[in-house]
């Protein structure tokens, strides 16, 4: 039993906190920074059917990436390629949790918003591992597909708090979906490394025949490039985010810490996810959260900081 659970990957939930992300977009733009209980339980409640539908996504991942794993330095011990588990059972315990997922969300009365989100977060799975697409196997494609669910998982942190009425600023959209590939890319950058046998690389991923370590690195750079563009535009046109100019600093030495370990030869030797485990990773992006929080609750301190940037017109 305990490999099934392995399969469902319960480890990696902790992805979903970016539902949060969606949450606190809703809640400064929407809702005017207003907090109730019936919200918390709402944004809690968020949480658990895209934790169902990420799992059934991680077991089709899994089932389709046996005979690649097999190939893998540590993956090749997975329940599947190890031949620890029963496929049947995955099938019957993926189909499972959609059902659990969608039946949940309806039964707590999430709106159409929260539902097409929640599609998407499954339907990118498909797209993702089942061919003739799976964008996994495609160099670029792969990440741009991978990081999408960064954007869903905005619109249902902000679809549990709001009605369909209201729309999420595109630039934070894109920001959010930037910020999800250049994480992406560090994950394949790392792994890239971490295999380092062309040979075997491409035969565990096809898109490892066309990645190179430039390449990776060139990617990362364009990401986080374009991340803190948009973001800069959000903070610039929406008066609510105005104080968030004060973070980017942060911002910035957050992702001089991810590239920095990204691309330390130690890191070479360690699974791709362990990458964002790194307490310097994690220290920074509590530093980032909180100072957000803080500045999204406190009254315009820019107004007396920003003329020695240059002269401000109130």
């Amino acid at each position: 039993m305990v490999e099934y659970i392995k399969i469902c990957r319960p480890d990696h939930w902790l992805k979903n906190i970016f539902i949060v992300f969606g949450h606190v977009v809703a809640w400064a733009l929407v809702l005017n920074f207003r907090l109730d209980w019936d919200l918390a339980r709402l944004a809690f409640l968020s949480l658990i059917p895209a934790c169902l539908i990420a799992s059934a996504n991680y077991i089709l991942n899994e089932i389709l990436d046996a005979p690649f794993d097999a190939m893998h330095p540590t993956k090749r011990h997975r329940g599947i390629p190890a031949g620890k588990v029963k496929v049947p059972i995955l099938w019957v315990i993926k189909f499972a949790l959609i059902i659990g997922g969608f039946l949940l969300a309806w039964l707590w009365n999430f709106n159409w918003g929260y539902h097409a989100a929640l599609f998407l977060l499954l339907l990118s799975g498909l797209v993702y591992n089942v061919p003739p697409l799976r964008l996994k196997d495609r160099a670029f494609a792969d990440v741009i597909a991978e990081s999408f669910n960064n954007p869903i998982r905005l619109w249902l942190g902000y679809y549990a708090l709001v009605d369909t009425h209201h729309v999420p600023p595109l630039s934070i959209v894109l920001s959010w979906w930037f910020f999800g590939a250049l994480l992406m890319t560090g994950k394949r950058y790392s792994e890239f490394r971490f295999i380092n046998d062309a040979e075997l690389s491409g035969r565990y991923r096809r898109s490892f025949k066309t990645y190179t370590e430039k390449t990776l690195i060139l990617a990362m750079i364009g990401y986080a490039n374009l991340f803190c563009f948009c973001a800069g535009v959000a903070m610039a046109v929406y008066p609510q985010l105005h104080n968030l100019v004060f973070v980017a600093p942060v911002i910035i030495a957050a992702v001089l810490v991810y590239f920095h370990h990204a691309m330390k030869e130690e890191t070479a030797r360690l699974e791709p996810e362990q990458l964002l485990q790194n307490p310097w990773i994690i220290l920074c992006t509590l530093a980032t959260a909180a100072l957000t929080l803080w500045l999204l609750l406190t009254p315009h301190p820019y107004a007396k900081m920003l003329h020695l940037l240059g002269p401000l017109v109130l």
